[in-house]
């Protein structure tokens, strides 16, 4: 899939109004109780303000989302932008993680104030975790664009020269055969002295020896009484052979 500059751009931009957003949410845990202080007889509620360290972390680390998406607004580079919104974003996000914690270890159980952590005490911890989660996911969020090889289109080779165009083949008339008649007959020939039979293929004797009467073909008397009386044709020339 090809990832243009401007998408990864609003994807970098999205990305930091979250974290600005959640850092928003920290602040706003301040005002929220954070630890239920009682002593048996007196129960009084602690919000996150009442204490400077937790103030000064939280509302630094809450801020520094909104800061980093700024700067990225004015720079207006891809690499940037992803750098300093990703950085701040975690950094902001450790700030708001301490504030909590540092304010339950250090003040809490050193002064050895009775009670029990409140709602806005883990809220305050929640906040802080999910701002460092989307800082990371903007540092890993990838900004080179990646981009699918196109086959290159086949290309057909143009010959150097063109061929003529092959003339079409010149018909030659035929030539018609002479027919001969259409009849013949088988008579006797007596005037030959060495012939082969056109049947055969053997030699013929001159006592036995028949021809046509139309091509002149020679056979035997047997060879072509045979023949005619299966086709009633000269095998020669296709003369009838009548009589």
């Amino acid at each position: 899939m090809i990832v243009g500059q401007e998408e990864v751009m609003a994807r970098l931009y999205k990305i930091g109004a979250g974290a600005a957003a959640v850092g928003a949410i920290h602040i706003l845990t301040l005002l929220l109780s954070w630890y239920i202080e009682s002593n048996g007889k007196v129960v009084a509620a602690l919000v996150g303000y009442v204490f400077p360290e937790s103030l000064i972390f939280s509302v630094a680390g809450g801020l520094m989302a909104g800061i980093g998406l700024l700067i990225a607004y004015v720079v207006k580079r891809v690499i940037v932008t992803k750098l300093v919104i990703g950085a701040l974003a975690v950094i902001g996000g450790v700030l708001a993680l301490f504030s909590p914690l540092y304010i339950y270890f250090h003040h809490i159980l050193e002064l050895g104030i009775r009670g029990y952590p409140d709602i806005g005490f883990f809220a305050a911890i929640f906040t802080g975790i999910v701002q460092i989660g989307v800082g990371a996911l903007a540092l890993l969020t990838p900004t080179k664009r990646e981009i699918i090889p196109t086959a290159a289109p086949e290309i057909t080779p143009t010959p150097a020269f063109e061929p003529a165009p092959t003339p079409p083949p010149r018909t030659t008339p035929r030539t018609r055969r002479p027919r001969g008649p259409a009849t013949a007959r088988i008579v006797p020939a007596t005037d030959i002295e060495e012939a082969t039979c056109s049947i055969c293929y053997e030699p013929v004797k001159p006592e036995d020896a028949v021809k046509c009467s139309a091509c002149g073909a020679i056979f035997h008397r047997g060879c072509i009484d045979t023949w005619v009386s299966l086709n009633g044709t000269c095998p020669v020339c296709k003369a009838v052979i009548v009589g």
